[in-house]
């Protein structure tokens, strides 16, 4: 059964102090028959948009050119990136709030040339013909559609438009990117705050121009991995199988970490996606297991059936193989343990041979057991619940897992 993702994002703001957004935002000021009640509330609800903190919108307030260049790079889902972005524009300096939204929608965006200087002018008001530009220019449609220039000529105010967009402002026409008001463009009217959600809302996030219906062929069955490595760069987890996972697992800071609501569940597997119909018999995990705050009590386990596997965690003054039964079961059978005192980063490898298994620290051999009879072919991340629980004061996460099987 898939997790509740919420209640793990709930925790994850708390740990990454994050403020917590509502999934479905409501403005006191927006009601259900606001004409653009969809594309605010929608946009809100993916974090794009923002409400004041008295619950309100404030639909009709006219938005800056810089606020546009936010809203837009945020709604493209552009990777604002903070490394090696050099200053084009006199006005806006890198210590300017919108440095980098301007800086990265600078390919899309209209600006201004004095001599040799370039200014964005951010304070001023975002006008139609610059949002035209910059739908054009963000969608490609300057690159894949022909401007034909006549369409201009149905709207009484054509010539109030700068001669240099035009053709942007065409093709906006031409494709149902922006319309005009009786018989007027008004290109040099301010847009508001509702009208910005919805152009960017109909551009970005309501489009179907190509859609077809498709019939796809039957999918052959996907050959599962052997070998396995993991930083939890990508929060989606696609490395695992987090529809069968116990507990609510998530990436934090690139670190993979679990919760629960359920005051009755002790332990926490999450399990790996792998081949494990090949009769495998030696195999290695290898996890780095980090610590703040707290006393360890995570690592790895394997041979899984039916709720119950073999673990190996880090405690704060050993490192422990033992045998889950229940994850609803506080108590472990301890099958052996080896001294170690806990650092905040501790590499943990498991090597699985048959019925013997070899436990190493920080690439230095811990100790080995024989004798742990092959239960199942389920293995993963492992977590105790205690790993967690006073989370963000204390908590455990794993790293820089990887897995190899061999024949």
């Amino acid at each position: 059964m898939k997790r509740v993702l919420s209640v793990f994002l709930a925790v994850l703001m708390i740990l990454t102090l994050v403020p917590f957004v509502q999934a479905a935002p409501s403005f006191s000021d927006v009601p259900r028959s606001h004409w653009a009640y969809k594309e605010i509330t929608e946009m809100a609800a993916k974090g794009i948009i923002k409400g004041y903190e008295d619950g309100k919108f404030r639909p009709n307030n006219q938005v800056t050119r810089a606020e546009f260049a936010k809203i837009m790079i945020a709604a493209a889902g552009v990777d604002i990136r903070k490394n090696k972005v050099s200053q084009t524009f006199v006005d806006v300096p890198k210590s300017h709030w919108a440095f980098l939204y301007v800086e990265h929608a600078k390919p899309y965006l209209t600006g201004y040339k004095s001599g040799t200087r370039y200014y964005y002018k951010p304070d001023q008001y975002a006008v139609r013909e610059d949002i035209a530009v910059a739908l054009v220019r963000l969608l490609g449609y300057d690159r894949t559609h022909k401007a034909d220039q006549d369409v201009l000529k149905r709207f009484r105010d054509h010539e109030r438009i700068s001669p240099n967009l035009r053709p942007y402002i065409a093709i906006a026409i031409q494709t149902n990117l922006m319309k005009g008001y009786n018989n007027e463009f008004r290109p040099l009217d301010p847009i508001t705050r509702a009208e910005a959600a919805s152009l960017l809302y109909r551009a970005l996030l309501d489009r179907n121009d190509d859609e077809t219906k498709v019939v796809f062929p039957n999918p052959d069955k996907p050959e599962l991995p052997r070998s396995v490595s993991d930083n939890f760069s990508d929060t989606e987890l696609k490395n695992w199988d987090t529809d069968h996972a116990v507990g609510t697992w998530g990436v934090v800071n690139k670190q993979v970490t679990a919760i629960s609501t359920e005051k009755n569940l002790h332990h926490y597997f999450l399990p790996l996606i792998w081949d494990e119909d090949k009769n495998t018999k030696r195999y290695e995990l290898t996890v780095d297991v980090n610590v703040s705050g707290s006393d360890g009590l995570g690592g790895v386990y394997f041979n899984g059936k039916n709720g119950a596997a073999h673990v190996v965690f880090v405690n704060k003054d050993r490192v422990t193989l033992a045998r889950v039964e229940d994850a609803k079961d506080a108590d472990i059978d301890v099958i052996a343990s080896g001294s170690y005192k806990l650092k905040t980063s501790n590499r943990l490898k498991v090597v699985v041979d048959g019925d013997s298994v070899s436990i190493y620290m920080n690439d230095q051999f811990l100790f080995r057991q024989q004798k742990v009879k092959p239960e199942g072919t389920k293995l993963g991340l492992y977590l105790q619940r205690n790993a967690t629980k006073d989370a963000p004061r204390s908590i455990t996460y794993l790293d820089n897992f990887s897995f190899t099987a061999q024949p």
